[in-house]
């Protein structure tokens, strides 16, 4: 792969893309994305340690258990009976203003 440029990525773009900072809070647990069909979502969730985990409807995990996964975000069942929506990670937005 010698000569390849941008550090061994395939193309500016993603050179680009994939090192926007201070998009994804690292300190708090972030939804990555949702993939699967309409009938059998599930989500990447990023945790604050670094680990990106994917989940299903209904499963169980530290945090709670997800209630609804779709395109536009995951609702999370917390261990303390309340509920929380995660957005998705907001692809395609350029760097926070300055």
């Amino acid at each position: 792969m010698a000569g390849q440029a941008h550090g061994g990525a395939p193309n500016a773009f993603v050179a680009q893309h994939a090192t926007i900072t201070e998009v994804i809070p690292l300190d708090e647990v972030a939804l990555i994305g949702v993939a699967g069909p309409d009938e059998a979502m599930h989500a990447y969730l990023r945790f604050p340690e670094g680990a990106i985990e994917r989940v299903e409807l209904n499963q169980p995990m530290a945090l709670g258990t997800p209630i609804e996964i779709s395109p536009s975000g995951v609702v999370l069942q917390l261990t303390n009976g309340n509920a929380t929506f995660l957005p998705p990670f907001p692809f395609g937005m350029g760097p926070p203003p300055a």
